[in-house]
């Protein structure tokens, strides 16, 4: 085997509170909910490939890998023979996809996106990328998946998708292109108020004081991030 680096898109996506779901498996011998989770995460990017057009290019796909709580994502920056490509992009998009799975699922993320080299295999990945999207997910806070200053320079979209916050930039994980069914009338407003009524129970629950504070976070940034005359009391 032979590592070599190539130059690439890098997300590592944490599904944040997976912890308190094992404890709670284990003491309460209740592994439904645990088991459903795992489920999940390891049909989603499968899933999402398996609606990729089959004139894409294999190489362009993400790679990814999924890991306990989290998933590992990967794409070539740029493809010669494709000028229009940009691994960035697909990679971002994935990560919206993600976002919008887990939270009709009832979990957030936090993680990070870097840009350099790496090495991915089906089974294992290695690199300085690797290692700065992994450290950017350990030192978050805010439930986002934040661009390092190498990926900020790369990102070349004009929507969206990624939006800066206090110097941060990161992935808008509420990017209502990627709702499923959003061009359905009605569609994107009532998802918008599912993930509002998802927070206040949440915030409803008696959270520890780290896990209130990510959902206050997110109640916040669906506030901003909501459609224009949203009444959050018809949810």
């Amino acid at each position: 085997m032979t590592v070599t680096f190539e130059k690439r898109a890098v997300a590592f996506v944490d599904v944040l509170g997976f912890k308190a779901l094992v404890n709670a498996a284990d003491a309460n011998s209740n592994l439904a909910p645990l088991t459903e989770l795992v489920t999940l995460l390891s049909e989603a990017i499968p899933s999402f490939d398996a609606t990729v057009d089959k004139s894409v290019p294999v190489s362009q796909i993400p790679r990814h890998m999924y890991v306990s709580d989290c998933i590992i994502l990967s794409a070539p920056i740029k493809d010669p023979a494709y000028k229009r490509y940009n691994g960035l992009s697909i990679v971002v998009m994935r990560v919206i996809q993600l976002s919008h799975l887990l939270l009709r699922a009832g979990y957030l993320i936090r993680g990070g996106i870097s840009v350099g080299n790496v090495w991915h295999s089906d089974s294992n990945i290695v690199g300085p990328a690797y290692q700065e999207a992994f450290a950017l997910e350990q030192q978050g806070q805010e439930p986002v998946v934040v661009l390092s200053s190498s990926a900020a320079e790369c990102w070349e979209g004009d929507s969206r998708m990624c939006l800066q916050q206090d110097s941060k930039v990161f992935v808008n994980g509420l990017f209502d292109y990627y709702i499923p069914n959003s061009t359905q009338h009605g569609v994107i407003d009532h998802t918008y108020k599912q993930y509002a009524a998802l927070a206040e129970k949440r915030l409803n629950e008696g959270l520890p004081t780290s896990a209130r504070q990510k959902w206050e976070w997110f109640k916040s940034f669906i506030d901003s991030e909501a459609p224009e005359g949203l009444k959050w009391a018809q949810a």
